[in-house]
Protein backbone atom coordinates (compact mmCIF):
# COMPACT_ATOMS: atom_id res chain seq x y z
CA UNK A 1 0.00 0.00 0.00
CA UNK A 2 2.83 2.38 0.87
CA UNK A 3 4.45 1.82 -2.55
CA UNK A 4 1.22 2.87 -4.31
CA UNK A 5 1.10 6.05 -2.24
CA UNK A 6 4.69 6.91 -3.17
CA UNK A 7 3.99 6.23 -6.86
CA UNK A 8 0.88 8.43 -6.67
CA UNK A 9 2.85 11.30 -5.15
CA UNK A 10 5.58 10.98 -7.81
CA UNK A 11 3.07 10.97 -10.67
CA UNK A 12 1.23 13.98 -9.22
CA UNK A 13 4.48 15.91 -8.86
CA UNK A 14 5.34 15.06 -12.46
CA UNK A 15 2.07 16.59 -13.68
CA UNK A 16 2.61 19.68 -11.56
CA UNK A 17 6.17 20.13 -12.86
CA UNK A 18 5.04 19.65 -16.46
CA UNK A 19 2.39 22.34 -16.01
CA UNK A 20 4.93 24.71 -14.50
CA UNK A 21 7.36 24.04 -17.35
CA UNK A 22 4.62 24.84 -19.86
CA UNK A 23 3.85 28.12 -18.13
CA UNK A 24 7.53 29.01 -18.27
CA UNK A 25 7.83 27.90 -21.91
CA UNK A 26 4.83 29.88 -23.11
CA UNK A 27 6.09 33.20 -21.83
CA UNK A 28 9.32 33.16 -19.87
CA UNK A 29 9.99 36.88 -19.88
CA UNK A 30 7.95 37.27 -16.69
CA UNK A 31 9.48 36.22 -13.40
CA UNK A 32 7.69 33.64 -11.30
CA UNK A 33 5.01 31.25 -12.48
CA UNK A 34 2.22 32.83 -14.53
CA UNK A 35 -1.33 32.11 -13.52
CA UNK A 36 -0.36 30.71 -10.09
CA UNK A 37 -1.39 32.39 -6.84
CA UNK A 38 -2.40 36.00 -6.39
CA UNK A 39 -1.66 38.54 -9.08
CA UNK A 40 1.04 41.06 -8.35
CA UNK A 41 -0.65 44.26 -9.49
CA UNK A 42 2.44 46.36 -8.64
CA UNK A 43 4.43 44.22 -11.06
CA UNK A 44 1.77 44.90 -13.72
CA UNK A 45 1.91 48.67 -13.15
CA UNK A 46 5.69 48.72 -13.08
CA UNK A 47 5.93 46.95 -16.39
CA UNK A 48 3.10 48.89 -17.99
CA UNK A 49 1.29 45.67 -18.82
CA UNK A 50 -2.29 44.84 -17.88
CA UNK A 51 -2.91 41.91 -15.54
CA UNK A 52 -4.56 40.03 -18.45
CA UNK A 53 -1.08 39.63 -19.96
CA UNK A 54 -0.31 37.14 -17.19
CA UNK A 55 -3.03 34.64 -18.04
CA UNK A 56 -1.74 31.33 -19.41
CA UNK A 57 -1.94 30.76 -23.15
CA UNK A 58 -4.05 27.81 -24.27
CA UNK A 59 -2.46 25.08 -26.35
CA UNK A 60 -3.79 24.11 -29.78
CA UNK A 61 -6.57 21.53 -29.63
CA UNK A 62 -5.76 17.95 -30.65
CA UNK A 63 -8.44 17.74 -33.37
CA UNK A 64 -6.82 16.50 -36.61
CA UNK A 65 -6.51 18.93 -39.53
CA UNK A 66 -6.76 17.31 -42.98
CA UNK A 67 -5.77 18.15 -46.54
CA UNK A 68 -6.53 15.89 -49.54
CA UNK A 69 -4.97 17.88 -52.43
CA UNK A 70 -2.79 16.41 -55.16
CA UNK A 71 -3.70 12.78 -54.44
CA UNK A 72 -1.89 12.80 -51.09
CA UNK A 73 -3.95 12.69 -47.91
CA UNK A 74 -2.25 14.59 -45.07
CA UNK A 75 -3.47 14.67 -41.48
CA UNK A 76 -1.81 16.82 -38.80
CA UNK A 77 -2.66 16.73 -35.10
CA UNK A 78 -1.15 18.74 -32.23
CA UNK A 79 0.41 16.28 -29.80
CA UNK A 80 2.36 17.91 -26.98
CA UNK A 81 4.92 20.32 -25.63
CA UNK A 82 7.95 18.11 -25.05
CA UNK A 83 10.33 18.09 -22.09
CA UNK A 84 12.78 19.92 -24.38
CA UNK A 85 10.23 22.69 -24.90
CA UNK A 86 9.40 21.76 -28.49
CA UNK A 87 5.93 21.80 -30.03
CA UNK A 88 5.20 18.30 -31.39
CA UNK A 89 2.63 17.34 -34.02
CA UNK A 90 1.56 13.91 -35.28
CA UNK A 91 1.74 13.58 -39.05
CA UNK A 92 0.08 11.04 -41.31
CA UNK A 93 0.58 11.09 -45.11
CA UNK A 94 -1.04 8.55 -47.42
CA UNK A 95 -0.48 8.19 -51.17
CA UNK A 96 -1.24 4.94 -52.98
CA UNK A 97 0.04 6.10 -56.38
CA UNK A 98 3.62 7.01 -55.48
CA UNK A 99 6.20 6.68 -52.74
CA UNK A 100 6.35 9.23 -49.96
CA UNK A 101 9.68 8.07 -48.57
CA UNK A 102 11.48 10.64 -50.73
CA UNK A 103 9.82 13.57 -48.95
CA UNK A 104 11.59 14.89 -45.88
CA UNK A 105 8.92 16.46 -43.63
CA UNK A 106 11.53 18.23 -41.50
CA UNK A 107 12.82 20.04 -44.62
CA UNK A 108 9.47 21.13 -46.09
CA UNK A 109 7.58 22.12 -42.91
CA UNK A 110 7.39 25.33 -40.89
CA UNK A 111 5.32 26.66 -38.00
CA UNK A 112 4.13 30.27 -37.87
CA UNK A 113 1.84 32.42 -35.76
CA UNK A 114 -0.24 35.49 -36.49
CA UNK A 115 2.37 37.69 -34.75
CA UNK A 116 5.05 37.08 -37.40
CA UNK A 117 7.10 34.42 -35.59
CA UNK A 118 8.20 31.51 -37.80
CA UNK A 119 10.36 28.43 -37.24
CA UNK A 120 11.47 25.50 -39.36
CA UNK A 121 11.01 21.96 -38.10
CA UNK A 122 13.80 20.86 -35.80
CA UNK A 123 13.38 17.11 -36.28
CA UNK A 124 11.22 14.31 -37.67
CA UNK A 125 10.65 10.93 -36.00
CA UNK A 126 8.95 8.41 -38.32
CA UNK A 127 6.93 5.67 -36.64
CA UNK A 128 6.08 3.63 -39.75
CA UNK A 129 8.49 2.24 -42.33
CA UNK A 130 5.77 1.99 -45.03
CA UNK A 131 6.59 3.82 -48.29
CA UNK A 132 2.99 4.84 -49.03
CA UNK A 133 1.80 5.48 -45.46
CA UNK A 134 4.17 7.86 -43.72
CA UNK A 135 3.39 8.32 -40.04
CA UNK A 136 5.48 10.11 -37.46
CA UNK A 137 6.02 13.13 -35.27
CA UNK A 138 7.43 16.46 -36.32
CA UNK A 139 8.96 18.86 -33.79
CA UNK A 140 9.35 22.64 -33.82
CA UNK A 141 11.21 25.00 -31.50
CA UNK A 142 8.83 26.96 -29.24
CA UNK A 143 10.64 30.22 -30.06
CA UNK A 144 11.77 31.81 -33.31
CA UNK A 145 15.46 32.67 -33.90
CA UNK A 146 14.92 36.11 -32.34
CA UNK A 147 13.57 34.49 -29.15
CA UNK A 148 9.91 35.36 -29.78
CA UNK A 149 7.60 32.57 -28.53
CA UNK A 150 5.24 30.91 -31.00
CA UNK A 151 2.63 30.67 -28.23
CA UNK A 152 3.19 34.07 -26.65
CA UNK A 153 0.69 36.63 -25.38
CA UNK A 154 -1.31 38.11 -28.21
CA UNK A 155 -1.02 34.97 -30.34
CA UNK A 156 -4.39 34.04 -31.80
CA UNK A 157 -3.44 31.47 -34.42
CA UNK A 158 -0.76 28.87 -35.20
CA UNK A 159 -0.23 27.52 -38.71
CA UNK A 160 1.80 24.48 -39.72
CA UNK A 161 2.82 24.78 -43.38
CA UNK A 162 4.07 22.05 -45.70
CA UNK A 163 5.62 23.19 -48.99
CA UNK A 164 5.86 21.38 -52.31
CA UNK A 165 4.27 18.07 -51.33
CA UNK A 166 2.70 16.20 -54.25
CA UNK A 167 2.74 19.21 -56.57
CA UNK A 168 0.88 21.45 -54.10
CA UNK A 169 2.88 24.65 -53.45
CA UNK A 170 1.72 24.99 -49.83
CA UNK A 171 -0.66 23.17 -47.48
CA UNK A 172 -1.70 25.09 -44.38
CA UNK A 173 -3.06 23.54 -41.16
CA UNK A 174 -4.35 26.09 -38.62
CA UNK A 175 -5.18 26.15 -34.89
CA UNK A 176 -6.76 28.94 -32.88
CA UNK A 177 -5.00 29.63 -29.61
CA UNK A 178 -5.48 32.30 -26.99
CA UNK A 179 -5.68 33.05 -23.31
CA UNK A 180 -7.48 30.94 -20.72
CA UNK A 181 -10.21 32.82 -18.92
Amino acid sequence: MRNWLIIGVIVTMGFILQGCMLMHLVDDHHSGMMGHGAKNHDHDRNKGQPASEHRPVTLPDDKPRKDMQGGIAVEIQFDEVTDKGELAFRVKMIDHSSYLEFYKPEQISSLTNDQGAEVSASRWRPTSPDRQHVIGKIYFPAKDPAGKPLLGHGTGKLALKIKDLGGIPERVFEWKVGHEN
